[in-house]
């Protein structure tokens, strides 16, 4: 490989690394596993909100259910008291039979009370075994795309292997000065960092080289490294 072809392969496979770099960094695959863990998110913090309410009505629950036996302990007593030898008098009774009446009130009034919990927890608990389900389809679909993401980068890794060693290559063929003028334009010019010399001009800029620096450059042997007066590119004869 000559000199400047080296100089040229060395230009092509910079690019192509560039391009390979800016395909890797926007995988669709990436983007596809980023989507999946966020479904996955959400339904994490779907679950974790469900549980909190399932929680305080089950403690709700829990209190209101202690109400009721605390309740039929006390009802229990009264009615003892009530049909025993204890009772003395009509007013007597007449006040154990209002106080039985409101606490069996009470006593419906919370079990109304536990029924309604009960009722609202039935579509909770459903939506947790839904999200259940669905929180195992989404980690099996994280690992797919994990898995399909892995292997994009891989592909584009490889690809950057077999660049980078055809660049050194490349770079193994040019002169150290040579190297040293294309690292030190490559910033600024990129992919046209070398081009060629084009009838009378450089064909990396719009701009038309002075007739006396064309005719210097024309009379350049075959394959000379010249710059371009006008735009500073590296310009092969």
């Amino acid at each position: 490989m000559s000199g400047m072809e080296a100089l040229f392969a060395l230009q092509d496979e910079d690019v192509l690394r560039g391009q390979l770099e800016y395909r890797r960094a926007r995988l669709p695959e990436g983007d596809a596993l980023v989507a999946v863990r966020a479904a996955r998110t959400a339904t994490t913090a779907e679950v974790e909100g469900l549980q909190v309410q399932r929680l305080d009505r089950a403690r709700r629950q829990h209190r209101l259910e202690g109400d009721v036996a605390a309740i039929e302990v006390r009802l229990g007593e009264l009615d003892q008291r009530l049909y025993g030898s204890a009772i003395t008098s009509p007013k007597e009774a007449t006040a154990l039979q209002n106080e039985i009446e409101g606490l069996r009130r009470r006593q419906d009034d919370l079990e109304g009370e536990v029924l309604e919990i009960m009722e609202a927890l039935e579509p909770v608990e459903s939506r947790l075994d839904e999200l259940a389900a669905a929180g195992l389809a989404g980690d099996a679909e994280i690992e797919g795309a994990r898995a399909a993401f892995a292997d994009a980068e891989a592909l584009i890794d490889g690809e950057l292997a077999k660049s980078a060693t055809r660049r050194e290559a490349a770079v193994g063929s040019l002169p150290a000065e040579v190297l040293a003028r294309y690292e030190r334009n490559l910033p600024s010019f990129g992919s046209s960092t070398v081009v060629r010399f084009s009838g009378a001009d450089c064909s990396g800029c719009p701009y038309s080289m002075p007739a006396v620096e064309a005719d210097r450059v024309k009379g350049l042997a075959t394959g000379t490294l010249a710059d371009c007066s006008e735009c500073g590119r590296l310009v092969v004869r």
